[in-house]
């Protein structure tokens, strides 16, 4: 079996058109994913181990992920075309209030909110 010796130089430039290659997918990513889609399927993630942990009932979590659902298809409508500061301003509210909804289990603010 013959042993290719590769130059020091042209292992660098192997690795950085690898680098630049992951860091356009990332970006790739980051662009095709708002904000705040990510952070519903977190939240989605979150609510599904707090219910897992006994943290949850079902029927808590049932109502959590309705509610992170109905978010998640403002903030994808939003991402999808022009939109305004104050309606992401109100849906970044709405899931500061889901995110507390989901560490305290008081889904109560879900039938007092338009959500």
């Amino acid at each position: 079996m013959t042993t290719h010796r590769f130059s020091p130089a042209f292992l660098l430039a192997l690795a950085a058109m690898a680098g630049s290659a992951q860091a356009a997918t990332v970006a790739a990513h980051a662009r095709a994913t708002p904000p705040a889609v990510a952070r519903s399927l977190a939240q989605g993630q979150r609510i599904d181990a707090e219910l897992r942990h006994g943290r949850l009932t079902l029927m808590q979590a049932n109502a959590l992920q309705d509610a992170r659902a109905m978010q998640e298809q403002q903030a994808r409508s939003l991402a999808a075309g022009p939109s305004g500061v104050a309606a992401a301003l109100v849906l970044s509210h709405e899931q500061d209030r889901l995110d507390w909804a989901i560490h305290s289990g008081n889904t109560q603010f879900l039938s007092t909110h338009g959500s």
